[in-house]
């Protein structure tokens, strides 16, 4: 059971699919524009608190594929 639960947290995170996301609560944002109740107030709130984290894993992720990949030295028999 405990290895189906890891497998639920595994998210394949890449470039592409981080940037559609963050058009999308970009458009959110537009949408609610100035919140005129308390509910598109906290939802304005979560939808940057969410862009915020997109953008963080889109620069980290773009780091990461920026590095050179290290060689792996063969072992001699």
């Amino acid at each position: 059971m405990a290895a189906q639960e890891s497998n639920k947290l595994r998210v394949n995170l890449n470039p592409i699919s981080l940037e559609a996301d963050l058009a999308y609560f970009g458009a959110r944002l537009e949408l609610v524009g100035e919140p005129e109740t308390q509910y598109q107030a906290a939802q304005l709130k979560v939808y940057k608190a969410l862009e915020a984290a997109l953008e963080e894993n889109l620069k980290r992720l773009r780091k990461k594929e920026s590095r050179p990949k290290a060689k792996t030295k063969k072992k001699k028999d």
